[in-house]
């Protein structure tokens, strides 16, 4: 496909490298793993112009709702459109399922056009991690609690990411806190970026989420770590009083309706990493 000497073809690994040099543009300190991570459970396509990757978009299939992440231009290009041309290629993608995304200020505009809607704000947090909290019942999980972990995750999101927690599993650290013996929620940490990325947070209450942060972030004293927390999570002030702070906000966003309104006993507190969309 092409548009005024631009090609747009699929997102393929040969692509991570040009990719990597874009994102640093804007700052951001994902790495070569990450992005393959993310295009390992998911799909994509990336605008070229003399060979040279100048914007990428790429989003993942959880049944009927598809997350959109890594939209992204280099700066030279910027203003010509690409951004919204790589934005409808992620809509045919996802035919009739629910799109959901997180949206930087700069890129609100461009989604409010094609019709989002914003759902809540998504604070992030960062910070050196020096202090032990208090992990009460939580422990690390086995690899016998995969099964009840991906379950309560369906329930508390609506929808099955099994591939994303399996991708998550593989690459980094689970904690568990259990009712009965069952696994009653979960917290995940995972190298990503300039240090590690703690999510999602899946349980039956606040307290709980708290003390499943507090017991993977007391095996991660020095690391830097980035939260990225549900608005109603009420782990906010929390996380500033233990030096992980509060730098920014971005918006969720959701364009199309197609899910019922969850009735579960479980929450999501954390989320996995933005470009996984929400929750």
């Amino acid at each position: 496909m092409r548009s005024t000497g631009i090609e747009f073809a699929k997102f393929r690994s040969v692509h991570l490298s040009q990719t990597l040099a874009i994102t640093a543009q804007l700052g951001w300190s994902h790495r070569r793993e990450d992005l393959s991570m993310l295009l390992g459970i998911g799909c994509g396509y990336v605008a070229i112009m003399n060979n040279h990757v100048v914007g990428t978009m790429c989003m993942t299939c959880f049944g009927e709702v598809a997350t959109i992440g890594l939209l992204v231009v280099d700066e030279k290009m910027r203003g010509r459109g690409l951004g919204s041309h790589l934005m409808k290629l992620a809509l045919e993608k996802a035919g009739r399922r629910e799109c959901r995304l997180i949206a930087t200020p700069d890129g609100e505009i461009l989604y409010r056009k094609l019709g989002f809607d914003q759902l809540e704000v998504v604070p992030t947090h960062v910070g050196i991690v020096e202090g032990e909290g208090d992990p009460g019942r939580a422990e690390w999980a086995t690899r016998h609690d995969f099964d009840q972990i991906a379950e309560i995750d369906r329930s508390a999101t609506g929808i099955d990411r099994r591939n994303l927690i399996s991708t998550v599993w593989t690459r980094g650290v689970f904690a568990v806190i259990r009712h009965a013996g069952k696994v009653a929620g979960y917290a995940a940490m995972l190298r990503y970026g300039r240090g590690e990325v703690a999510g999602p947070v899946v349980g039956y209450s606040t307290e709980e989420a708290r003390c499943l942060l507090s017991f993977l972030l007391s095996h991660r004293m020095g690391a830097f770590v980035r939260v990225d927390l549900r608005q109603q999570s009420g782990l906010g002030d929390w996380l500033n009083s233990i030096g992980i702070t509060e730098v920014e906000n971005s918006k969720a966003m959701r364009l199309g309706n197609i899910q019922a309104d969850i009735e579960s006993p479980f929450g999501t507190y954390v989320l996995a990493t933005l470009q996984f969309g929400f929750p």
